[in-house]
């Protein structure tokens, strides 16, 4: 079952921590870290419309029926010009607390480079799992992005997403998720099948196009 390679996880999930990220206090992170990214839940839940283009552009269709931005139909008919759904989903299994993909190897290498720390908080329901994004990730992305134009994909889809999970918490981005039938009803350790042909009738639906 292809899930995705390690190195390509690693860049998709180091977009999300980045970009996602909040600037620490200056007492609570060490000197280097730019960012503190809440929650893996949260990581995992954003992750999940990064790697399903159209279930983002249902998320972004529920944000048109409130707004009517224009602009965000402009990015939802990107998706589905470029054949997102088909050419740039990564599939992933249901589990019992919805999507889950083993991200281990993918942080271990984002570790290793010293660009991301994984770090255990206390909060008042248990254990939370941070990330400190140090200034090195910063920069490594914006490289990544000069010397291979095409990886921008992934910073325009994160930003997409982001702006789906606005400051939501990750149980909040999962009741979100849990919420489309599709996701809900897949059963445990079953591939979450796509969701193309239902987003697209309904965009024409709002669109008349």
């Amino acid at each position: 079952m292809e899930t995705g390679f390690r190195y390509r996880d690693a860049l998709r999930l180091l977009f999300i921590l980045h970009m996602g990220a909040r600037t620490p206090e200056p007492t609570e992170a060490p000197p280097g870290v730019i960012g503190i990214f809440e929650g893996e839940k949260r990581l995992m839940a954003i992750d999940f419309w990064v790697r399903y283009p159209d279930y983002l552009a249902d998320q972004l269709l529920n944000a048109y029926e409130k707004s009517k931005d224009a602009n965000l139909i402009s990015e939802i008919q990107k998706i589905f010009d470029r054949d997102e759904p088909d050419v740039r989903t990564i599939k992933v299994l249901r589990w019992r607390y919805g999507a889950f993909d083993r991200i281990e190897d993918a942080l271990a290498i984002l570790s290793a480079r010293n660009l991301v720390k994984p770090m255990k908080k206390s909060i008042p329901t248990g254990i939370q799992h941070d990330f400190l994004i140090y200034q090195r990730a910063a920069g490594f992305l914006r490289d990544a992005v000069q010397e291979q134009p095409t990886i921008k994909w992934y910073e325009d889809r994160t930003h997409l997403a982001l702006s789906v999970a606005g400051d939501k918490s990750g149980s909040a981005l999962k009741d979100m998720q849990y919420a489309v039938p599709e996701y809900d009803g897949t059963q445990w350790s079953a591939e979450i099948p796509g969701i193309k042909d239902r987003v697209l009738r309904r965009l024409k639906d709002l669109t008349g196009a």
